[in-house]
């Protein structure tokens, strides 16, 4: 999606803006496979089934668009988690890298990029995560998970706004160690692409031998 987005603009550098929205934009669509991946997850864990015998009861059970319940929640789930993993956390990391304090500690700068886009991540999108959740684990054996927004209002009359949140402290741990393995991976592979990239240099030591022949 940066690419298209670098083509269209005729190779001008993308601005954080349009690499916060690509990363957002990634997120909600990977979101259309994380959704009944998890689906399955959620109905194994429930029930202690294995995989195949879950899913051959699944799809004896339910219609194939049940395969996608709580996709609403998920979708903004992952667009919130994917801006903040891939698109604040590498913008935060190369804006650190370039200043006075982080010059000569680019690990430093790596690792409040990491924890600040993990905080993020996951503070952002725990509430979509929570909904998704009780409406995928319930299925439709209970009215109040019938819908997202049935669903965002029992659990606002369990406990609150905060109640979203619960839960949230063992997951931002997990994505924030992620999102800092992430930008490491993904540093070493913009490189590496960048230099394949770049056409060889001739220098005197290659041109010699060729001149001599």
């Amino acid at each position: 999606m940066e690419r298209a987005l670098l083509q269209q603009r005729g190779g001008q550098p993308l601005s954080s803006v349009d690499r916060f929205g690509c990363a957002a934009v990634a997120g909600a669509v990977s979101a259309l496979v994380a959704s009944p991946t998890e689906l399955i997850i959620i109905q194994q864990q429930k029930k202690c089934t294995p995989l195949l015998q879950e899913v051959k009861h699944f799809a004896a059970t339910y219609s194939a668009i049940s395969a996608y319940r709580g996709v609403g929640p998920c979708i903004g789930r992952e667009t919130l988690y994917a801006a903040g993993y891939l698109g604040l956390c590498p913008i935060l990391f190369d804006k650190l890298k370039d200043t006075q304090q982080f010059k000569d500690s680019p690990a430093s700068a790596m690792a409040i990029a990491g924890v600040v886009g993990g905080v993020f991540a996951a503070s952002a999108s725990h509430p979509f995560d929570t909904i998704k959740t009780r409406m995928q684990a319930a299925m439709y054996t209970k009215p109040e998970y019938l819908t997202w927004t049935s669903t965002a209002a029992t659990i606002y009359k369990e406990g609150g706004v905060l109640n979203f949140w619960r839960g949230l402290l063992p997951r931002m741990t997990r994505i924030i160690a992620a999102t800092f393995i992430l930008i490491n991976v993904r540093s070493a592979a913009v490189g590496y692409l960048e230099e394949q990239r770049q056409p060889p240099q001739l220098t005197a030591e290659k041109l010699l031998p060729e001149l001599s022949q």
